[in-house]
């Protein structure tokens, strides 16, 4: 049976976490989308463009600690004052 170092085990967690935050985002822009009724790749154009696609990779350790409705909120929020229609 294979001994894992610490140097394996950290790059172990650190694909987990990469994943974990991967994970989120993606769910994260598939409620937005399914709430205003969008396409999800129309829903990740106009998060890129108007900075909320930044704002949760930028607040992960916070936004993947609150409810989704409170996420998808703070996103409208974000895009709105970046020129955003929705």
């Amino acid at each position: 049976m294979y001994a894992f170092s610490d140097k394996d085990k950290d790059i172990l967690n650190s694909g987990t976490e990469q994943m974990n935050r991967i994970r989120y985002i993606n769910f994260i822009i598939h409620e937005f989308a399914r709430g205003f009724k969008r396409p999800v790749q129309e829903t990740f154009i106009y998060l890129e463009d108007y900075g909320g696609f930044d704002f949760l990779v930028d607040n992960y350790e916070y936004q993947h600690t609150r409810h989704e409705y409170d996420t998808i909120l703070s996103l409208l929020k974000v895009c709105r004052n970046n020129g955003g229609w929705l």
